[in-house]
């Protein structure tokens, strides 16, 4: 038997022993040898089957020339045979007639009988002939003397010479038949020999052909089996490896050829096996770091606390919904919801139970719209991202959820409610930055509106001012509506400057809550944002829109817009609060600004704030003369003038 080690054949022991190992040491140990041995055995008892039979055939060609030279010997002899005779008796009747006629007549057929003599000797198949030859010459100069002693009137010595002649006539006839009839006995036994000659032949090609074809059947035959089985296992192996089975291991014996592809197999099968291991192992330590990624990626996008999304994963899928709401050219509703009075529960009952009651929210949010759409947004702000909403959908959902938090049972709390803010893209904004402002700007609506309840950012400014500037009667509804159609103008004429003030109004918004300002002074501080720029409304065109820089006279002018803002909102007695933000809103916390030069604290806190809202804002957005700054470099910039331009607690 065979066995392998590291990919080669080895020879062991096995069931043969001497004479197996003595067997597959030669040739016929391989496939290759096996086929070449049987074939060229094939080939050589071919090949002396077929000269055999060439060899016979050679024969029966010689026997069959032969054959015809005797034959052509036979009828020479028998037609001299013919010619002298009709010599001879054409002779006779001239003697007894005497006609000249006979003349020509008897020398033709004596001519020709010699003639026929010459050929048979010239063929040379005949023995004795030469005496048979010299008769026939003996008797045509006979003849001619009778001819002669005819012409001379010797009638009675031709007719004497006539007599002696004719028994020679005879005896030459008789002879020339014997010779005749020797080589017809030689043609009938040379044909016999021919005859045998081809059927051995013939027999020989039949027998040739049948050996050859018996012998390629069983060489054949031999050969298939010596090398099925060991292939019907190596298929076996092959197919079992397909089915997942690794240990499967191929027979190394057989034919050298196959016992070595049957080791090349078991040494591949092995490596697969090995290979297939270091891969088990290495999937299972890949699906674990899968999942700590997933784990981690699922903590890095959701708030501890609520089990929401966090600020960062609503951004994100904010960002992706606008995009894809702009490619579908569907809409998509946001839902921003600030829980009210939430300070006084952590400052009476402690954070714990602000916890409990975020939880609480979140949980009730969950059930009203579904945990996908939620989110934590900072704080106590949480929001909601409804895809495919439009406004009425879109408030109605902010309506259920502001109802559903108001039902909310909350231990040791007296009732928590929620200002709810509605925004819609691309209705309320053409960006997901802009859709987060209108709602957050909405959500303070209602909150300083009186709280518990839902503001949708709507077309109108007067919907926007609503709540945010106290009117507490009808005079107020008329100046807002002042306020509505000032700021309406200023988007007509400029709608770049009505969003930078949108923007501003959140950005002082939230930069106001965070350093703690009352809800009221909130409030005060976004509509003066919302109308800082309202003095710009009688800058002339050539001056506001003046893509390069201005020139001294241009800036001077510029620069009064505060103070002609600040004229025109302090005749309107709802925005009143509003007017110390708006005219003091370019002052620099060293007192180089405009249009009074104040200094530190001197400066009203909510201008200060726009102040570094304003120019955050103008950093970050792009100009007709330049490209947005990267918002980390904004920050920077802050830095740098904080203590000169800006307030450094703002920055």
């Amino acid at each position: 038997m065979l066995s392998a080690h590291s990919g080669e054949l080895s020879q062991t022991t096995g069931p043969g022993g001497f004479l197996y190992r003595l067997f597959a040491s030669t040739p016929l140990n391989s496939v290759k040898g096996r086929t070449v041995l049987g074939f060229g055995f094939a080939t050589v008892l071919l090949l002396g089957v077929v000269a055999s039979a060439a060899w016979q055939a050679s024969v029966h060609q010689s026997d069959l020339a032969r054959l015809e030279e005797h034959s052509n010997t036979a009828s020479l002899l028998q037609t001299a045979e013919a010619n002298a005779a009709i010599s001879g008796l054409l002779l006779q009747r001239y003697v007894i007639s005497g006609e000249e006629t006979y003349v020509a007549e008897i020398q033709d057929h004596a001519d020709a009988a010699q003639a026929s003599m010459n050929e048979a000797l010239a063929v040379g198949t005949v023995t004795g002939l030469d005496g048979a030859y010299q008769t026939g010459t003996l008797l045509v100069q006979d003849a001619a003397r009778v001819s002669q002693l005819m012409q001379s009137g010797n009638v009675a010595e031709a007719e004497t010479l006539i007599e002696q002649i004719v028994p020679l006539f005879r005896e030459y006839r008789i002879e020339l038949e014997a010779h005749a009839d020797e080589e017809l006995a030689q043609v009938a036994s040379l044909r016999e020999q021919a005859n045998a000659t081809a059927l051995l032949t013939l027999v020989l090609l039949i027998a040739s052909g049948v050996i050859g074809g018996t012998i390629l059947v069983v060489a054949g035959f031999a050969i298939t089996r010596s090398i099925a089985k060991p292939l019907a296992s190596l298929e076996d192996t092959a197919r079992r490896a397909s089915a997942g089975d690794l240990a499967a291991r191929a027979p190394t014996t057989g034919p050298s050829e196959l016992a070595h592809l049957g080791v090349v197999l078991n040494d591949m099968m092995a490596a697969v096996e090995q290979n297939t291991e270091k891969l088990r192992r290495a999937n299972d330590e890949l699906q674990e770091r899968h999942r700590q990624l997933s784990d981690a990626r699922s903590q890095a996008a959701t708030d501890p606390l609520t089990g929401l999304g966090n600020h960062r994963a609503f951004h994100k899928q904010l960002q992706e919904q606008v995009e894809a709401a702009r490619k579908s050219g569907s809409s998509l509703g946001l839902i921003l919801l600030d829980i009210d009075g939430f300070k006084d529960v952590n400052d009476t009952q402690g954070h714990q139970a602000g916890d409990e009651v975020l939880r609480r929210v979140a949980k009730t949010l969950e059930e009203v719209t579904g945990k996908q759409h939620c989110y934590r947004y900072g704080g106590d702000e949480l929001a909601i991202l409804v895809p495919g909403a439009e406004r009425a959908m879109a408030t109605v959902l902010a309506r259920s959820v502001r109802a559903a938090v108001a039902d909310m049972p909350v231990d040791g709390c007296q009732g928590v409610t929620a200002s709810v803010g509605v925004a819609v893209f691309p209705e309320c904004g053409p960006s997901a930055k802009e859709i987060v402002y209108r709602a957050d700007m909405a959500m303070y609506s209602a909150k300083a509106s009186g709280k518990n309840r839902v503001n949708v950012w709507g077309s109108s400014l007067d919907e926007h001012l609503d709540g945010i500037a106290p009117r507490p009667d009808d005079s107020g509804r008329r100046h807002a509506d002042v306020v509505a159609s000032l700021t309406s103008a200023l988007r007509a004429r400029d709608p770049q400057t009505k969003e930078h003030a949108e923007r501003c109004s959140w950005y002082t918004g939230e930069l106001a809550t965070e350093l703690g300002l009352p809800d009221a002074e909130v409030s005060v501080l976004r509509v003066a944002s919302l109308l800082h720029d309202i003095g710009k409304l009688v800058v002339p065109d050539d001056i506001l829109f003046k893509p390069g820089p201005l020139t001294a006279a241009e800036t001077k002018r510029m620069q009064r817009h505060p103070s002609d803002g600040a004229n025109t909102i302090s005749n309107v007695p709802s925005a009143a609060n509003a007017v110390p933000v708006i005219l003091h809103h370019h002052e620099r916390f060293d007192g180089t600004g405009y249009p009074h030069g104040l200094s530190g604290e001197d400066i009203p806190i909510g201008a200060r704030i726009l102040l570094v809202a304003d120019a955050f804002d103008a950093m970050t957005e792009d100009r007709p003369y330049r490209k947005a700054m990267p918002v980390q470099d904004a920050i920077d910039e802050l830095k740098r003038f904080s203590g000169t331009q800006f307030d450094p607690v703002v920055v």
